[in-house]
């Protein structure tokens, strides 16, 4: 290049590609404004981009070498000019920004374009540490998490989550305790470390996460909701479901049109609340009670506090945080570990248990109180399904066994003239034969004047007010 000015030639072609990667990294370009991948919502003049380029330049080079030459060659490169050398010059944003963990760069390049990556990687990851070691981190997880198979689950679904950092699990740790003060945060702060303090987000509940504008909490990797109570059945409960299941999902911001967002994150939740709310075919929550005596009020409180302080210096050294990290990324996980399915026969805490029973039992109740306070001795299916569905809050498969809790038996029959067989649900010691309910007690009656009595007369169907 020749130089023009009175000023001498002092910088090289390896210095302007070495700073004009770097303004690549920085900004992006879209209908003629600029925008700073930090903060891509606030649109940035050329001379915005200048002046912040500028002031980020100086680090590049040598107090001398920053000449008004050699940053008029920069901003021509990364800014001015066509050229091949897509990596020196500032890229066209196509508009999309997601979380792309493992994923070093801050932009991704498709087919002419780039979209911005919001996952930025924790610096304690590049130092140069080979150890694997729990470190305190084992001895604090012991306390709080003290049935081994409870702390295996969960060690081991934050294995899976780092060692699969671009995938995402569909279920989530539950924290539960009565008690304050029993580390439930602590946890989640030591994991928002591991994870990385930029790619977290910590929310009390989840009302940011069901709100309309929620795509920053989408775009992060770790979620954590403190305090987590929902209502069962309501449409933030199917929300966090869907959530927590999908890889994709329609998101908001502020400012600008809903758009379908990619996102990989992972959750977690605490809450001083036993979740009845759970019902009893959870496989979204793997709860875990964490209630110890170390808590604000037990024997060993103070015991714990010195614990959890110590914990805290260990977790502002990342050499620590290397080691764990190196630990959990070789943690080898059971074959009958998955992240993508909780199954609760072989893998269910006792609150669990405890919870799903108790569900269960109420659920039960509740229906066998409806059938008996309209003396119904038989129903069609599809009523009975809305029924469990739409009143009792639970999932429609069900039906089968809660009517074979209560004893029912399910025949195919023909009645109100139609040539084809639906199924119908009859009580214990009842049946259907040539289109009569037979019973203890009661004389045969048609099958159609039966439901006619027990039904509305529009469709045969059974209608609850709950």
């Amino acid at each position: 290049m020749k130089n023009t000015t009175n000023e001498p030639n002092q910088y090289t072609e390896e210095t302007i590609a070495t700073i004009c990667r770097s303004i690549a990294q920085w900004f992006v370009r879209k209908d003629n404004k600029f925008y700073d991948v930090t903060r891509p919502h606030v649109t940035l003049s050329r001379n915005d981009v200048e002046r912040i380029a500028l002031s980020r330049m100086r680090p590049l080079v040598s107090p001398t070498g920053l000449t008004n030459q050699l940053v008029r060659a920069v901003f021509r490169r990364a800014i001015d000019d066509l050229t091949t050398l897509d990596d020196q010059s500032i890229a066209v944003w196509n508009g999309e920004i997601s979380c792309r963990p493992g994923h070093r760069g801050r932009l991704v390049r498709n087919d002419g374009a780039v979209s911005i990556n919001l996952w930025q990687r924790p610096e304690y990851r590049d130092l140069r540490i080979n150890e694997a070691d729990y470190g305190l981190a084992g001895e604090f997880f012991a306390t709080i998490l003290p049935r081994q198979a409870e702390r295996d689950m969960f060690l081991n679904w934050v294995a899976w989550c780092l060692q699969n950092e671009a995938s995402k699990p569909t279920w989530g740790p539950l924290l539960y305790s009565r008690t304050m003060g029993t580390g439930k945060s602590t946890v989640c702060t030591l994991l928002t470390e591991l994870f990385g303090d930029r790619n977290s987000v910590i929310q009390n509940n989840i009302d940011t996460l069901t709100s309309r504008f929620n795509m920053t909490v989408l775009q992060s990797k770790l979620v954590v909701s403190e305090e987590l109570q929902v209502k069962p059945g309501s449409k933030a409960a199917n929300m966090l479901k869907s959530y927590m299941t999908e890889t994709t999902t329609l998101s908001e911001m502020k400012g600008r049109e809903a758009e379908r967002v990619r996102q990989s994150c992972c959750f977690v939740f605490t809450t001083n609340h036993l979740p009845t709310w759970l019902d009893g075919d959870n496989r979204r929550f793997y709860v875990i009670d964490v209630d110890h005596d170390g808590h604000a009020s037990g024997p060993r409180a103070a015991e714990f506090v010195d614990l959890v302080g110590r914990l805290h210096a260990f977790m502002a050294d990342p050499t620590n945080l290397a080691r764990l990290y190196n630990a959990l990324m070789a943690r080898t996980l059971p074959s009958d570990f998955s992240a993508t399915t909780l199954n609760t026969a072989l893998h269910s805490t006792e609150i669990m248990r405890r919870l799903a029973s108790a569900s269960e039992q109420t659920v039960v109740a509740m229906l066998d109180e409806e059938l008996t306070s309209r003396g119904t001795n038989a129903i069609p299916e599809s009523s009975i399904t809305r029924f469990v569905a739409q009143t009792l809050r639970s999932p429609m498969s069900q039906t089968r066994h809660l009517m074979a809790d209560l004893g029912w038996s399910k025949v195919k029959v023909k009645w109100d003239g139609v040539d084809y067989t639906r199924s119908v649900w009859v009580r214990p010691k009842f049946c259907i034969e040539r289109g009569y309910i037979c019973g203890p007690g009661t004389d045969p009656v048609k099958l159609g004047d039966h439901l006619a009595a027990v039904l509305p007369p529009e469709g045969r169907e059974f209608s609850f007010n709950g």
